[in-house]
C-alpha cells in the first residue's frame, strides 16, 4: 500500500488481514463516518462497501452512549440491508495519530448467534466423542497422540494423562509396527483407511482384535495436519464367527455321519429284501433274514426318532406328559431292555434300586428314554468281563439315578463337550457307531424335568459315571404311584 507516495508495509499487512479474516472489520473516523468495510462485514450486514463508505456508522449500528472500553466487547444490535435486526458482539480498537490525538477507531463485529451455534456444535461433538463405545483418538503426522477419549481408556487401559504426547506405536504390537508406517504414508497423501482389521495391545500386554477407520485431519487451507482414528474392539464378533464356523463344521460332520449311519441299515434291509424276493434265501435262513431286516428297521427308527427329538427340542416343541410316578419303575424297565445286549457281551449288570427312593413328576416314556440311553451307552462302551452298576436312591430333596461302568472312559479334553449337540460325532473313544445325539437329548429331557445330569471319568480306560438328579415330588415318598 502506498501512503503519501511511499510504500507502507504495515498498512499493507493490515489490509491483507482485513481481507481474509472471518470477522467483520469496520473503520470509522473521529466523526463516526465509515472509512473501511471488509468482506466479512459485507456478508454480516448485507451491504457492499460502496453502499456504506462515507456514511455514519450509527445508521447501521446502535452504539452505546457511554464510551466503549477497548478491553471488553459489548452486546449491541445492528441493522442488515434487508431491514432485519442483528444481535452482535462489538469490540473497539481506537486509532490515534503520531501525536496521540484520536483519529477514529476500528470496530470488530461478531455474530454471537453464530458463535453460540459453533459452541453448541463443539459441545455436541465433544459429548458424542466422550460417550462413544469406540475409541476415538487423534494424532499428528509423526504418530504422536493428541487426543484420547474415555472409550480409548477402557479399551487400551491407558488414561489420557498417560498416553497423550506419546506415540500411537505404544499400543501396536512389535510385529505390526510396519502397519503404522503404511497408515501414516496414506494419511499424508490425504487418503482414508477404512475398516482395517488388525491386532492391538493393551497396557497390560494382552492382545485383542480391532477394526480401525483412520481419516486425515485438514486445516483451513486443505493441508493434512494429522489423523483421527476410530478403533472398535471386535473380540466378541470374532468369537461369534469362530463359534459359527465350528458349529457349521460339526453340522457337516454330523450330516456325513447321519448319511453313513442311515446307509448301513438301509443296505442290510434292501439286500435281504432283494434276496428274499428273488428266492436266494433258503427256508432255514428265512427267519434269520427277517430278524436282520427287523433289527435294522428298528435301528433306522431310532436314528429318525433321535433327529426328530433334537428338532423338537431346538424349536421348543418338545411336550412332556408328566404324572406322579416312581423313578425306580422306568429304570427297571430300561434295565430289562438292555439285559440281552449285556448278556451277549458278557457284561455284568449290578442293580441297587431303593423302592422307597420317592416319587417324581415326570413323563414315563421320556425318563425311560433317558435311562435307556445311559444304560445302552454303558453296555456299548464296556468290554467283555466288565460291569455296569445302577443305583436309584433318595438324596435329600432329590431322587437320583446313577449309572457307573468299567468301560472305555472319557478323555479330560472331551469331557466338557460330552453333552453338546454334534460333538458326540467326533469322540473317538466312546462312539463306535451311531449319531452320538443320545446324551444331548438326555440332557435336554432331564432339564425339561427340572433336573440335572452330570458325567465323571478318571480318563480313557477308567470307566465313567453318569448321575441324573430329579426333584422329589413333595409329600410323596413311597414307591408306588397314587
Amino acid at each position: 500500500m502506498t501512503v503519501g507516495g511511499r510504500y507502507d508495509e504495515n498498512a499493507a499487512r493490515l489490509a491483507a488481514v482485513a481481507t481474509i479474516t472471518d470477522e467483520a472489520l469496520i473503520a470509522a473516523d473521529a466523526g463516526g463516518i465509515i472509512t473501511e468495510w471488509n468482506g466479512a462485514a459485507e456478508r454480516l450486514f448485507g451491504y457492499a462497501a460502496a453502499d456504506v463508505l462515507g456514511t455514519p456508522l450509527a445508521a447501521i449500528v446502535t452504539l452505546p452512549s457511554a464510551p466503549l472500553d477497548p478491553t471488553h466487547a459489548v452486546e449491541i444490535t445492528g441493522t442488515r440491508k434487508n431491514g432485519t435486526t442483528l444481535a452482535m458482539s462489538l469490540s473497539i480498537a481506537p486509532i490515534a495519530d503520531a501525536n496521540g490525538r484520536p483519529r477514529g477507531a476500528v470496530y470488530i463485529a461478531r455474530d454471537p448467534g453464530e458463535r453460540a451455534r459453533v459452541q453448541r456444535a463443539t459441545k455436541h461433538f465433544t459429548a458424542i466423542v466422550e460417550s462413544s463405545d469406540d475409541a476415538i483418538v487423534s494424532k499428528d503426522l509423526n504418530g504422536v497422540i493428541v487426543s484420547w477419549n474415555d472409550a480409548a481408556t477402557r479399551m487400551f487401559g491407558y488414561t489420557a494423562e498417560e498416553i497423550v504426547g506419546r506415540s500411537i506405536r505404544t499400543v501396536i504390537p512389535l510385529d505390526r509396527q510396519d502397519e503404522e508406517d503404511e497408515v501414516l504414508a496414506r494419511i499424508r497423501r490425504g487418503e482414508r483407511v477404512e475398516h482395517f482389521e488388525t491386532i492391538r495391545q493393551r497396557k497390560d500386554g494382552s492382545m485383542f482384535p480391532v477394526s480401525l477407520t483412520i481419516s486425515p485431519i485438514l486445516d483451513d487451507n486443505g493441508r493434512v495436519t494429522g489423523a483421527s482414528k476410530i478403533a472398535r474392539d471386535i473380540s466378541e464378533r470374532k468369537r461369534l464367527e469362530e463359534r459359527l464356523f465350528e458349529a457349521n463344521r460339526l453340522k457337516d460332520e454330523f450330516l456325513a455321519t447321519l448319511s453313513h449311519e442311515l446307509r448301513t441299515p438301509l443296505n442290510a434291509i434292501l439286500g435281504y429284501a432283494h434276496m428274499i424276493k428273488s428266492g436266494a434265501v433258503s427256508a432255514e435262513n428265512l427267519d434269520r433274514a427277517i430278524d436282520t431286516i427287523e433289527r435294522n428297521a428298528r435301528s433306522l427308527t431310532k436314528l429318525v426318532e433321535d433327529v426328530l427329538d433334537v428338532s423338537r427340542i431346538v424349536s421348543g416343541k418338545m411336550r412332556l406328559h408328566a404324572q406322579l410316578m416312581p423313578l425306580s419303575e422306568v429304570v427297571t424297565a430300561a434295565i430289562e431292555a438292555i439285559l440281552p445286549a449285556a448278556d451277549a457281551k458278557g457284561v455284568r449288570v449290578d442293580t441297587h434300586i431303593d423302592p422307597d427312593a420317592g416319587m417324581v413328576h415326570g413323563d414315563p416314556d421320556r425318563l425311560q428314554q433317558v435311562a435307556w440311553n445311559l444304560l445302552s451307552n454303558a453296555v456299548k462302551f464296556t468290554g467283555r468281563g466288565g460291569y455296569v452298576r445302577i443305583d436309584v436312591r433318595r438324596e435329600h430333596d432329590e431322587v437320583c439315578f446313577i449309572v457307573c461302568d468299567s468301560g472305555m472312559g472319557i478323555s479330560a479334553e472331551f469331557l466338557p463337550h460330552l453333552f453338546e449337540r454334534f460333538r458326540q460325532a467326533e469322540s473317538g473313544t466312546r462312539r463306535p457307531g451311531g449319531l452320538g445325539l443320545g446324551l444331548n437329548i438326555s440332557k435336554q429331557l432331564v432339564e425339561l424335568h427340572g433336573g440335572t445330569i452330570t458325567a465323571e471319568s478318571a480318563g480313557v480306560g477308567q470307566g465313567a459315571t453318569f448321575r441324573v438328579s430329579l426333584p422329589a415330588a413333595q409329600g410323596a415318598t413311597t414307591g408306588t404311584a397314587g
